[in-house]
C-alpha cells in the first residue's frame, strides 16, 4: 500500500490502460456504435500520452531512489567503456624504414590510418622530413603498437587520455529500450485506430519515437567505434641526431656533454667543408683575379 501511494503516477497509468482495454473489448463484441469506437480510439491516444508522461515521472522518481546505482551495476556487467587517446612525438634517423615498418604493423594489428600529413623542412635549413599520423588501433593491441614505436624511434613526448563513458553508454541503452517499448505500443494502438485523426496522431508520434531510436543507435555506434579502436596521434621528425635524454647523474651529464661537444665539432667541420666546396668556384675566380693583379704589379716594379 505504501508503495502504491508513493507512485501515484503508476496507478493513473494502470487505470487508463484498463479503461482502454474495456473499450476495446466492447468494440470487439459489437455492442457499441461507431461513436463509441471513435471515443475508444481517442482514449487510446490519450492513454499513450499519459503513459509517456507517467513513464517520465517514474523514471525520475526511480533515479532519485537509486537508479544511478542500478546503472552502475549494469555498467559493471557489460564492462567498462574506455576511450583511449595517445599523443606521441618521436625522432628517427631512418625515416623511410620507420614509415614502412609502421604501415606494416598497423595493418597486422587490424588498424588503419585515418589522417596523414607529410611535409619537408625549410630548404635553407638542415631540417628533415616530418609527418603527422592519426591512426586507429584496436584497443586491445594499442600497447603493442606503442611499444613497437618506442623500440624503433626516439620518443620525446608521450601523453595518454582515458575517458570513461560507461554510464553514458548505459543510459543511452536504457533510453533506447524504453523507446523501443513505446514504439511497439504505438504500433499496436495504430492497428486498432478507427479514425483518420487518430491514425495521423499515432503515426506522427511513431515517427518521432523512431527518429529518437535512430539517433540513440547512431550515438551508440560512435561510442562503440571510439572504444573498440583507440586513437594514436603520432608526430614523426627526421633528424640526424637524437635529442639527448634527461641526465640522471654527474657521470651521465659529463658523458652526454662530451658526446654533444664532439658531435658539434664534427658537425662544424663537416659544414665548413660543405660550404667551402660550394664557394670553391667563387674562390677560384678571386684567386685568378688576385694573381693577375699581383703579376701586373710585379712587372710594373721591374720596369722601373
Amino acid at each position: 500500500m505504501k508503495k502504491r501511494k508513493k507512485y501515484k503516477g503508476q496507478n493513473k497509468v494502470f487505470t487508463l490502460l484498463l479503461i482502454y482495454l474495456l473499450a476495446t473489448l466492447l468494440t470487439a463484441c459489437g455492442g457499441s456504435s461507431s461513436k463509441s469506437e471513435s471515443a475508444a480510439d481517442v482514449a487510446a491516444v490519450e492513454t499513450v500520452a499519459e503513459y509517456e508522461t507517467a513513464q517520465g515521472v517514474n523514471t525520475y522518481s526511480l533515479a532519485e531512489e537509486g537508479t544511478e546505482s542500478t546503472n552502475v551495476g549494469e555498467a559493471a556487467n557489460i564492462g567498462r567503456k574506455l576511450i583511449r587517446t595517445v599523443d606521441m612525438n618521436v625522432e628517427t634517423d631512418k625515416y623511410d624504414q620507420l614509415m614502412a615498418d609502421l604501415e606494416v604493423k598497423i595493418g597486422e594489428l587490424g588498424g588503419y590510418v585515418e589522417f596523414r600529413e607529410a611535409y619537408h623542412g625549410n630548404s635553407n635549413s638542415r631540417e628533415g622530413r616530418n609527418v603527422r599520423l592519426k591512426a586507429r588501433i584496436p584497443a586491445k593491441r594499442l600497447n603493442e603498437f606503442t611499444n613497437q614505436v618506442k623500440s624503433t624511434a626516439n620518443v620525446t613526448r608521450e601523453t595518454e587520455l582515458v575517458e570513461d563513458v560507461t554510464l553514458t553508454y548505459v543510459d543511452l541503452e536504457s533510453h533506447k529500450k524504453m523507446l523501443l517499448t513505446q514504439q511497439q505500443r504505438l504500433i499496436e494502438l495504430l492497428e486498432q485506430a478507427g479514425s483518420i485523426e487518430d491514425v495521423i496522431a499515432l503515426e506522427s508520434r511513431l515517427s518521432e519515437v523512431r527518429y529518437q531510436i535512430e539517433s540513440m543507435e547512431a550515438q551508440l555506434r560512435t561510442y562503440d567505434n571510439l572504444v573498440d579502436y583507440s586513437t594514436l596521434n603520432l608526430y614523426i621528425e627526421e633528424v640526424e641526431r637524437y635529442t639527448p635524454q634527461p641526465e640522471k647523474g654527474s657521470l651521465e651529464r659529463i658523458r652526454a656533454g662530451f658526446s654533444e661537444n664532439v658531435y658539434r665539432v664534427g658537425d662544424g667541420i663537416k659544414n665548413f667543408a660543405i660550404e667551402f666546396v660550394i664557394a670553391l668556384p667563387i674562390l677560384v675566380v678571386w684567386a685568378a683575379v688576385i694573381g693577375i693583379l699581383y703579376c701586373l704589379v710585379m712587372v710594373s716594379i721591374k720596369q722601373r
